[in-house]
């Protein structure tokens, strides 16, 4: 699932949507839309991805154990580019890209006793004022 927050790469192979967005508002660029727009992530705030792990170390869970650490809802890039504001370019589709994520975090809301905290909306905004926009 999608990993978000401050200091999130901007280049490279694991560059995140978000954190390209961010720094394209920052340089008065346009953000680039790959495709349509309308493929949907599972964005998760990083301190709940945090503490989703601190939680699974501290509790009594059987070894190798696996968890989904998502939010459990999911936006399209469209959403997303509409909570960062400002203009957008549609670039060349990647085809390969898979359509949907969306994390099935209740094993870790029954084991861990771990929710989720930061919605999109709140982590972009608060993403927002940390680049000044």
């Amino acid at each position: 699932f999608n990993v978000y927050g401050p200091r999130e790469l901007t280049e490279g192979a694991y560059a995140a949507v978000i954190g390209i967005f961010l720094k394209q508002r920052q340089e008065g660029k346009p953000m680039t839309i790959v495709g349509t727009g309308t493929r949907r992530r599972d964005y998760t705030y990083v301190s709940d991805v945090v503490e989703a792990n601190l939680l699974a170390w501290q509790k009594d869970v059987p070894a190798g154990e696996l968890f989904n650490v998502g939010f459990g809802k999911n936006f399209s890039i469209n959403e997303v580019a509409d909570l960062i504001g400002g203009e957008r370019i549609n670039i060349a589709d990647r085809p390969w890209e898979y359509e949907t994520t969306l994390a099935d975090n209740a094993k870790g809301k029954k084991l861990l006793g771990w929710e989720p905290k930061v919605s999109l909306e709140e982590g972009i905004a608060e993403l927002k004022k940390l680049h000044g926009l």
